[in-house]
């Protein structure tokens, strides 16, 4: 089910006691939390449980939701990575789901698009499942006009397009810039090209595109002088690990893409302008490059996290090694 579909159903009274939220979006995660709160508490007192598995036993958890609480008559329990909990716990969990209590709503979340367990199918089984990826361009631009709405600005489509190109890797970024433009430009009621680029990491994530972009056409000395820049002014070697390896990953993916892969893979932290032109990349590389690229990321994040490494050396390296 679409996030859309679901927050619908909302206002026609028709709450699930167990959903399963899937995808990597944060923004979207709490965005439905909230609007389920809204609608199953009222006016009454918000109670939110957040339980980790990395925080406390199976059986703690279990026990905490399936206790009756005297004192209280509505609750959400949201349990983030339900896969860790093992054992015993992880049956009567999945019992649990079978028979819920009425007087509480399950949210179970996993960043995972594609996990697969027996026992997440049992729990899934009984859930309402809740698609929260990163949407497409398309539904980006609408949550781009709704972000803006919301805190009462407008913006025309040339700075929503913008917005989208600089922070479209996932909404909880977008969110984040159109606040903080938001609060810079105070009562002001548009938001104008020139806040964009002023007030937001514009400048920054411009540049970072642009050194993918060259990578992906293996521009080596573009791709050598942007990576020097932004080492220079901003980044570090870590940082630029993520988005390089989503790349060769994104990559790997269209290589592969025979049927073994789905398309929905959740978060992938690149901007739309690179996404839809991985089709493209992919056709210059072979598939032993983007393998090796892949594995000469691995041992440098490795060597960054234990050991003393020159970022500009490290990256300079791989660019030689890749695209060399």
């Amino acid at each position: 089910m679409k996030i859309k579909e679901a927050i619908s159903s909302f206002k026609k009274d028709m709450i699930y006691p167990i959903y399963s939220l899937r995808g990597n979006d944060h923004f979207l995660q709490n965005f439905f939390i909230e609007k389920l709160s809204e609608e199953y508490f009222g006016s009454s007192k918000i109670e939110k449980v957040l339980m980790l598995p990395d925080d406390m036993s199976g059986k703690e958890i279990v026990d905490r939701i399936t206790t009756t609480d005297l004192f209280s008559t509505k609750k959400i329990f949201i349990i983030r990575d339900p896969q860790k909990i093992k054992g015993k716990a992880s049956i009567d969990l999945a019992n649990f789901c079978k028979n819920p209590a009425a007087d509480c709503v399950t949210v179970f979340l996993n960043d995972d698009w594609a996990i697969k367990s027996s026992f997440f199918s049992k729990i899934e089984a009984n859930a309402i499942q809740v698609d929260v990826q990163t949407p497409f361009a398309n539904d980006l631009k609408k949550w781009t006009k709704f972000l803006i709405k919301k805190r009462g600005k407008t913006a025309s489509l040339h700075v929503e397009n913008t917005l989208i190109e600089m922070a479209g890797d996932s909404l909880a970024h977008l969110d984040n810039e159109i606040e903080k433009i938001c609060l810079i430009i105070g009562n002001r009621s548009a938001i104008e090209i020139e806040d964009v680029e002023r007030f937001s990491g514009w400048e920054r994530d411009r540049q970072r595109w642009e050194f993918l972009l060259a990578l992906g056409e293996k521009k080596y000395s573009r791709a050598i002088f942007l990576g020097r820049n932004l080492i220079t002014k901003s980044e570090s070697m870590l940082s630029l690990i993520i988005p390089i390896t989503a790349l060769f990953q994104e990559m790997l993916f269209h290589k592969m893409q025979n049927g073994t892969f789905n398309t929905y893979r959740g978060y992938i932290p690149l901007p739309p302008s690179i996404k839809k032109r991985v089709s493209y990349f992919s056709r210059s590389f072979k598939m032993a490059e983007i393998e090796g690229a892949l594995r000469i990321l691995s041992e440098i994040d490795k060597r960054q996290k234990t050991t003393f490494s020159k970022d500009e050396t490290e990256l300079i390296q791989f660019i030689g090694n890749v695209i060399g």
